[in-house]
């Protein structure tokens, strides 16, 4: 039957992904989930309820400790023994690079994308949010190639490299080859928007099962989705402004339907305390489920200050208001 992948996500976007992907796998696969994703327990069990993973494991980054070192020959002889040490041995937690067909990660950046590093794992590096190799600037990569002696650091493995540029990470996915030339050698075009699309009704009720916890009104003629972001958490806002800010952009542009609500998954904000009749879908839920998974469009689809509706489908009508005219509606 051949050996299972192993799929690492940070985001409840890449579990998605992976969660997808399981489904057209032979062998069930191993999942690690970072526990900076919120309710990731609860999402794990959902997870392995499904069936389709072999093994579902949450990992507590925040728990190890760096293993960056200083100076070069702290770097060159203790980086990769720290690393290992602070993963299998203080925290007890380990990979078996050979007991897997393929790695899969999206934040290689990460405690657990370093590990990968530090095993002298081989990998593949996945989009990390809808199409973001395909965005025209990379400032981050080009940083890091124009670090100090970038092409020997590449080719020694010395310290650890992000973004594709690791010497083993054996492909980059990207949504469109046609648009990243980043990569050249090592694209492989996978399109999560068409996956998503060819999904049977069978297979998007599995990915409702994960995702929705509540169920959905059965009457939703003429819904209005207002999708909002925490301006709060970036210091741009106050509690107090941000909750009378959104309550007087819902009540000018988000009427005429029942009133559902998708914040973000790093919002913790309880919605229902502003909008006690809404529809609060969980803020665990990547927005991309919202354009194949739900049974119905939305009338409208408002959002302030956020590329949110940029990847959004089902609705007929989309506003984005910038954060001034938002806040001008307080006048």
């Amino acid at each position: 039957m051949g050996l299972p992948n192993l799929y690492i996500c940070h985001t409840a976007y890449q579990v998605l992904v992976e969660l997808v992907r399981a489904m057209k796998d032979t062998v069930p696969p191993d999942l690690i989930l970072s526990s900076v994703i919120p309710n990731t327990e609860e999402l794990a069990g959902r997870l392995s309820a499904t069936g389709l993973f072999r093994c579902v494991r949450v990992f507590d980054e925040e728990a190890c400790g760096n293993a960056i070192q200083p100076g070069f020959l702290r770097t060159l002889l203790l980086q990769r023994i720290m690393g290992r040490r602070n993963v299998e041995k203080y925290y007890g937690f380990s990979i078996d690079p050979k007991a897997y067909g393929a790695i899969y990660i999206h934040n290689d950046w990460s405690v657990l994308g370093r590990y990968l590093q530090d095993l002298k794992a081989p990998y593949v590096l996945c989009e990390d949010t809808m199409a973001s190799t395909c965005h025209p600037d990379h400032p981050l990569i080009d940083e890091q190639r124009t670090l100090p002696h970038f092409k020997l650091r590449q080719k020694l493995g010395y310290g650890y490299l992000y973004w594709g540029d690791y010497k083993r990470v054996t492909a980059v996915e990207t949504e469109c080859a046609a648009r990243t030339p980043l990569f050249p050698q090592k694209l492989r075009e996978d399109s999560k928007s068409d996956r998503f699309h060819r999904l049977t009704d069978e297979q998007k009720a599995l990915v409702r099962q994960v995702f929705l916890t509540r169920p959905l009104p059965e009457n939703a003629e003429g819904a209005v989705l207002f999708l909002p972001r925490d301006f709060v958490s970036e210091g741009l806002l106050d509690g107090e402004t941000q909750q009378k800010m959104f309550t007087a952009v819902v009540k000018a542009h988000c009427h005429g339907g029942p009133l559902f609500i998708k914040t973000h998954p790093r919002d913790a904000f309880d919605y229902s305390r502003l909008f006690p009749d809404a529809v609060i879908l969980e803020r665990t839920m990547p927005s991309e489920v919202l354009n194949f998974a739900l049974p119905f469009r939305f009338k409208k689809a408002v959002t302030v200050e956020s590329t949110v509706l940029k990847t959004l489908e089902v609705a007929d009508e989309k506003l984005e208001l910038s954060l001034t005219e938002a806040l001008a509606l307080l006048d």
